[in-house]
């Protein structure tokens, strides 16, 4: 299975997530306050999120890792098929096994989600669906050494683990310098939150966004985040 955008294609075949919303909203929405030299992407999956981070930033280095060993070589496959290959890296293994010569200006992370569910079947979709290989806290503490001194940490997650990311991110020295609150449709309920933390402290740029009117039928602001990537914008 084969998912195409408008500058490269993501085949999907053997990795436990997806083309998703989600995914796509972290690497449309993402807003570094400096242009990002180098940026790491922690459990890249099919490698769209650092994809599409190389198509944005055209003179940034991505080092994209995956635990999943099938994910990593598909990750790896989509990478060099696309026009950026010669600035994505991929490699097989966990953040808590990664070392890193030198600091990164961007990290991006669409993170495990569930706590304490019952684990899948399929060991793979439970590795990448629930958080027991990496916790929000854990991520977060990580990337507070991974990052520069004005280095940002770019994250989403459902909505009820904003005060969880606010009092770990306080605690540890990070600052919430964006974040957007997102819903499927105008009557649903916030669900996901989109959430940037820095080193240094500035003035919180705080939004909303809204993915469709009806069923299939986009809101403005989504589709003129997205019209870089989806074939259909």
């Amino acid at each position: 299975m084969t998912f195409h955008f408008k500058s490269f294609s993501i085949i999907q075949e053997q990795s436990a997530m997806k083309v998703g919303t989600d995914g796509v909203l972290l690497g449309a929405w993402v807003n570094p306050t400096s242009y990002p030299q180098k940026i790491l992407d922690i459990g890249t999956g099919t490698g769209l999120i650092a994809i599409m981070l190389a198509q944005r930033f055209t003179n940034s280095q991505i080092q994209a890792i995956e635990i999943n060993e099938l994910a990593a070589q598909e990750a790896e496959l989509n990478a060099q098929s696309s026009p950026w290959s010669h600035r994505i890296s991929v490699k097989h293994c966990s953040l808590q096994d990664y070392t890193h010569s030198s600091n990164y200006d961007l990290i991006v992370c669409n993170p495990p989600y569930f706590r304490n569910t019952t684990q899948s079947q399929d060991l793979a979709r439970a590795t990448a669906r629930n958080n027991d290989s990496l916790s929000l806290e854990y991520l977060i503490e990580a990337c507070l050494n991974l990052l520069n001194e004005k280095g940002q940490l770019t994250i989403i997650v459902p909505v009820d683990e904003y005060e969880n990311i606010k009092t770990k991110a306080k605690n540890v020295g990070f600052y919430i310098t964006q974040m957007c609150w997102v819903k499927g449709n105008h009557t649903s309920p916030v669900k996901r939150l989109l959430i940037s933390l820095s080193k240094k402290k500035v003035l919180l740029n705080e939004s909303y966004l809204t993915i469709e009117n009806s069923r299939h039928n986009y809101t403005e602001d989504y589709n003129k985040l997205c019209e870089d990537f989806y074939l259909k914008l």
